[in-house]
């Protein structure tokens, strides 16, 4: 078995990247796996094979990107994207899909020929971020030495990576910050002390041999996105190996970019972080018939934000969010319902609007789960969906015909339930009694109202507001005080409705589980999480036995299309 080792050298998807070009370049020589170790990334070949140089991808990795149509190509470089012409192939393509999105029709056979290739965004995303002049040095460099010269300082290199050293190559190369975003700071401010703005100074800081590998790893594991009002922005996202095969990596990858994800940054975060995580699930389960949890194979997802300055572009902002492990995944069953929970989720996140300001909100509190991992996240989850059922009932009301989707209480249950505390406090006799008790008074009977029925519950429009803004008072007590007032009035109408002869909204709290719950809530002496599960909970639907899982298509807004 061979093991090469790449030092994980910036903290930013620089790393990932650089160990996903080692493990494209060593592919050929037999099936590789990436892991995440302490202090950076290893890229080990299966215990079957040995290093054979004779199976090393020896191309570039990439083609020569032609940025205009007045630049010159040396004759010598292969095969060449023309930027220009793929652009104007992109342009028509994207014209073509909103007109036929407006009439909503399917695009036409002979305009789907004519559909960008499947790398065309890694290239744009290179060509806005002056890269391409630094990959255009490197390939040249390259095909100028013989396929021997060439082969021997690789696998020379590649020796220097085996054993912890600098690997020496025989070519230069610069700085550039889409694939090294530190050479962006420090060093290259605007206006550095004693330096010009054009001083290449710092390329000599630079290795060619990790600068390219990065390189590969661009082209093989990133995933950029074009935001901002006039796509001016960029935002790269890098999965972050943990214990993955490269090649189910560069699948999986390939086939993020392809997905219909739109919107503003957050928006974008989400859902491609979602996307990653069912995109693992089938791609294990359906090519490689083993069912592993999404976080057991990519730890996370680097987001690297390019901020358009006008002229140029800047790096403002390096984060990651963690692949979701909400929980085990054993059984064929388990992976319907990872895939059924994540397409919820997606569906929710979907339909968020980033123009609205109480949208984009929503979105963020998304973001924030996603950032965590454990009871963390948990507890940002139930804040999240407190505030989503609080909005789902306004929007509901205000627009009866929206088509805003409730969590299922089934799909809730199997995240907290992994979590010994939030697991006590749902499996609770009487916090599930008030629930349905709230859920009865609230979106249940707004659903009743919408379906044409006349003898529906008192839609109970500030119980939510009231009982959050009461659970984060100090103590217990104000927030059960809002809790047992809507209780005794919950069980006052059902009374009443029942004298009428009435056959449904006549269930009540009893007494046990009223205190059941009150006993919950001493005991816990946190009325804060309490109350945020409470209102999650009781504004998710409860499942029925006919009910049918959403679409597996992952479309974006209505009138969006993709980039």
């Amino acid at each position: 078995m061979d093991r090469f080792v790449l030092p994980a050298t910036t903290g930013t998807h620089a790393d990932a990247l650089a160990a996903a070009g080692l493990a494209s370049l060593l592919r050929g020589s037999g099936d590789c796996t990436i892991r995440r170790t302490g202090a950076g990334f290893e890229v080990v070949l299966d215990p079957a094979s040995a290093f054979d140089e004779s199976g090393l991808d020896c191309s570039p990795g990439y083609l020569y990107l032609k940025p205009n149509e007045k630049a010159t190509v040396p004759s010598d470089v292969g095969e060449v994207m023309d930027y220009a012409a793929e652009k104007a192939k992109f342009d028509a393509y994207r014209n073509a899909e909103k007109a036929a999105r407006a009439i909503g029709r399917e695009i036409a056979e002979d305009v789907d020929a004519m559909r960008p290739r499947r790398d065309w965004r890694l290239y744009q995303a290179l060509n806005a971020l002056k890269g391409g002049d630094a990959t255009n040095n490197v390939l040249k460099a390259i095909r100028k030495l013989s396929s021997a010269e060439w082969r021997q300082q690789l696998c020379a290199a590649l020796g220097a990576v085996r054993e912890n050293a600098v690997p020496q190559v025989a070519w230069g190369t610069s700085l550039v910050q889409i694939f090294s975003p530190h050479a962006a700071k420090g060093y290259a401010r605007l206006k550095p002390d004693s330096t010009g703005r054009g001083d290449k100074t710092k390329d000599g800081l630079a290795e060619p041999f990790l600068e390219w590998l990065r390189m590969r790893g661009y082209f093989a594991a990133a995933c950029p996105f074009f935001v901002g009002s006039k796509r001016e922005h960029v935002r790269l996202l890098c999965p972050v190996p943990k214990n993955i095969d490269a090649g189910a990596l560069m699948d999986v990858v390939s086939e993020l970019r392809q997905a219909r994800i739109f919107g503003s940054g957050p928006k974008i975060d989400c859902m491609a972080t979602l996307e990653l995580a069912r995109l693992l699930i089938r791609h294990f389960r359906e090519r490689e018939r083993r069912l592993l949890e999404p976080d057991s194979l990519v730890s996370g997802i680097i987001i690297a934000h390019y901020q358009s300055m006008g002229q140029a572009k800047a790096v403002t902002a390096i984060e990651t969010l963690a692949i979701p492990g909400w929980f085990p995944l054993g059984t064929e069953a388990d992976a319907d319902l990872w895939t059924t929970v994540l397409e919820e989720h997606q569906s929710v996140v979907r339909r968020f609007h980033d123009n609205f300001s109480d949208e984009i909100g929503l979105i963020l509190a998304y973001r924030r789960f996603l950032e965590r991992r454990g009871s963390k996240a948990v507890a940002a989850l139930l804040e999240f969906m407190e505030r989503y059922g609080i909005f789902l009932l306004r929007e509901r009301a205000s627009d009866p015909g929206s088509r805003r989707k409730q969590f299922r209480t089934d799909h809730l249950e199997a995240i907290v339930n992994q979590q010994e505390d939030y697991k006590q406090i749902i499996s609770n006799a009487g916090f599930k009694a008030v629930a349905a008790a709230i859920r009865s008074a609230t979106v249940s009977a707004q659903v009743s109202k919408s379906m044409g029925q006349k003898d529906y519950r008192e839609i109970r429009y500030d119980l939510l507001p009231e009982l959050r803004r009461k659970r984060s008072l100090p103590g217990v007590g104000p927030f059960l005080g809002a809790v047992s007032d809507f209780i005794g009035k919950y069980n006052a109408e059902s009374a009443r409705r029942l004298e009428q002869g009435k056959t449904s909204g006549v269930k009540r709290v009893t007494s046990d589980d009223l205190e059941a719950f009150t006993q919950l809530l001493l005991d816990q002496k946190n009325a804060s999480v309490i109350g945020a599960m409470l209102t999650a909970y009781a504004t998710c639907r409860v499942p029925k036995a006919t009910d049918e899982p959403e679409p597996s298509s992952i479309d974006g807004n209505e009138g969006e299309v993709a980039q």
